[in-house]
Parts: structure tokens; C-alpha cells; sequence
């Protein structure tokens, strides 16, 4: 889209953003989503610290289209306990209208069946530090191109619990009738590299052709034996569109639990470790297989397809400010704060 981004970012202007972010992601690959965060609200105490009884649950909607322009992407700063990742941006995301999917003239919102969020009377706006978490790397893709493959790095097999029939449309792999699982299992061969200590997130997307698919857990198998398992409290899956999902996947995430947003609707997601604590998961373990469980297939024509799906290094980007807010869009100056570096994460574990 020339003309539109410049050295000093978008041009004032009338413009359709959801042409903009579009055109600039799919042709110059320039846009991209991200997954917006809002920690849990707790009651605080006389001197304005938080404490106590939790007043909002935590916001965790996936598939925001944003730009960012980094200023600083990684600032290195060596500090007593090692490095610390600093960095800053300006984050351009479309109107509250468009973001919130409410229909105006010309406009339909973002309407891809989780970031509806017409009636969540807890999002009203992005606000000072909430969080922006994108991709920065992808560490481990669950291979969706295929229902197996035996060449090169891209050794896996998928596999399904049921008399349901597998297949691939090169992006997405489906089953096809009674069916009550999906696993996909990474092959342990020479050369084939399952690590995937680096990953703090993983995400995919599900889809269903019928009514009544719950997806009842998401289970990380790792090679020591052990377990982590992401359980939805009654989330059945919107008929015949993509709900993204998208999990933190790190120390801490036993303890706290988290959330899948469905049109607004908030499933709350407990997980768990098969070995009760100091044993729990562990993280330096490499991957066996990821096993998404669910019930309702029960006809030949039920359907299930799951899509990119992968373990990713996240960069979570905090609002600072508001420095533009038109009918078009609106910019935020945003800072990155994370801890330690990898390098010295794996020296410590």
C-alpha cells in the first residue's frame, strides 16, 4: 500500500482500516495479529496495593490486527542478576468500533468468531498496561500440512481416537466422523530437534461443522512422562468458524490458570500437572505429543479441523500512551519489559 506508511507512520486521513491491515499483511506482510492481555483486577489495600479478593478476571483475546513500529525492539541492559530485555514501539490497532465488532456503516468489526467482543462489559477500551503479546519466534510448529510426514526436519504423524477418518487441505488437518481425539506426535529420529524450552506461549485454532463440539482439554505431553493439561470449563465451539486459542505455557501457569474468550464470553482454563508440586511439569523436557480432546462428533459428516497450531516465544509489549485516536485507528506508544535472556535461563536450569 504505498503512501499509506511513511517514515512517521500512517498519513491522517479517511481510511478503512480493515482494507489497510489486510492489504499490508497478506502483500507485504507488514501488519500482523496479536494477543490482547489484561492482567485480573484485585481490591487493594489502603496504600493502593493490590490484595484480596480478585474483582475482574484476566482479558485474553487473540487476533487483534495491529502495525507495530519498533523504536527499540531489544535493548541489552546488564543488571546485577543478569541481562534485562528492554525496548519501545508505536502500535497502530483499528477504532474501538472495529476492534469491538460492533457494525457501523461500511464496517462489520473484526468478526472471526473470538475477538467479537460487542458484549464483554469488562472491554471498553485499551488502556494504560495492558499488554500486546506478539510472536517473536516461532519455536516449534505443529505441522498442520499433512496428516504425517517422514522427510527431512517435518518428521510427525497425527493421529485420532474414533473411526474417524484424518486428512490435510495442506493447512489444516481434519477428522472426518465419530471421532473423540486428536494427537499429534513429533518423530524422535536423528536430526529432528522436539526442544522447545524457548516457547512461553502455544496457540492454534479449532473448527467444527457441527453444534455441539466441546473442547474438554489440551494435553502437552512431555519426554519424561509427564503431563500439562489446559482444561475449558464448558466451551462448545462456534459451528463453522475458527476459534484462536492462545495459552501461556511457563512456569506459573499451574498456579494461576487462564482464560479462552468466545464472543466475549469468558471459559475459564484451569491446568494441571499429572505430578502433584515440587515434581510438576517439566519445561526442559522435549515435546512427545499435544492431544486435543473434545466430544460431540458422532455422525459420518461431523467434522474437526485444527490450524496453526505452533509453541512460540512471545514479546509482550505494555501501553505507555495514547498518542492518536481517530475514526480510523488508533496509535499507542508501547515498552517491552522481560527478565533474564535465554542463554543465561539455560545455563541456571
Amino acid at each position: 500500500m504505498p503512501g499509506l506508511i511513511g517514515s512517521q507512520g500512517i498519513r491522517p486521513g479517511a481510511l478503512n482500516m480493515g482494507r489497510v491491515f489486510r492489504a499490508l499483511r497478506y502483500r507485504t506482510e507488514q501488519a500482523q495479529v496479536v494477543t490482547y492481555y489484561r492482567p485480573p483486577i484485585y481490591t487493594t489495600d489502603d496504600y493502593g496495593v493490590p490484595f484480596g479478593t480478585k474483582l475482574t478476571e484476566e482479558l485474553l483475546l487473540p487476533d487483534l490486527p495491529a502495525i507495530i513500529r519498533p523504536a527499540v525492539t531489544a535493548n541489552f541492559q546488564h543488571q546485577r542478576d543478569g541481562n534485562n530485555i528492554i525496548g519501545a514501539a508505536r502500535i497502530y490497532t483499528p477504532n474501538m468500533n472495529t476492534i469491538k465488532g460492533v457494525a457501523l456503516s461500511g464496517s462489520d468489526g473484526i468478526s472471526n468468531g473470538n475477538f467479537n467482543q460487542y458484549n464483554n462489559a469488562e472491554f471498553n477500551e485499551i488502556e494504560g498496561w495492558d499488554r500486546l503479546i506478539t510472536n517473536y519466534r516461532t519455536i516449534y510448529n505443529i505441522w498442520t500440512s499433512g496428516t504425517s510426514e517422514t522427510v527431512g526436519n517435518n518428521q510427525y504423524a497425527w493421529t485420532n481416537a474414533g473411526a474417524g477418518v484424518l486428512s490435510s487441505d495442506g493447512e489444516s488437518v481434519t477428522v472426518t466422523g465419530v471421532s473423540t481425539s486428536m494427537t499429534y506426535t513429533p518423530t524422535v529420529a536423528a536430526g529432528i530437534n522436539s526442544n522447545i524450552l524457548e516457547a512461553d506461549r502455544l496457540r492454534f485454532k479449532i473448527k467444527t461443522n457441527d453444534t455441539n463440539l466441546v473442547l474438554t482439554s489440551v494435553v502437552v505431553t512431555n519426554s519424561s512422562g509427564k503431563t500439562l493439561t489446559y482444561t475449558p470449563a464448558a466451551l462448545t465451539v462456534s459451528q463453522n468458524t475458527w476459534l484462536s486459542v492462545d495459552l501461556p505455557y511457563i512456569s506459573g501457569t499451574v498456579e494461576y490458570g487462564t482464560s479462552i474468550f468466545q464472543e466475549g464470553a469468558r471459559k475459564a482454563v484451569t491446568v494441571t500437572s499429572s505430578i502433584v508440586a515440587p515434581l510438576i511439569y517439566d519445561y526442559e523436557k522435549d515435546l512427545v505429543n499435544v492431544t486435543f480432546n473434545y466430544t460431540g462428533p458422532i455422525a459420518l459428516t461431523d467434522t474437526v479441523q485444527i490450524r496453526q497450531a505452533e509453541f512460540y516465544k512471545s514479546v509482550s509489549w505494555h501501553v505507555h500512551a495514547l498518542k492518536d485516536m481517530t475514526d480510523g485507528y488508533i496509535i499507542f506508544d508501547c515498552v517491552r519489559t522481560s527478565g533474564r535472556d535465554d542463554a543465561r535461563r539455560r545455563a541456571e536450569d
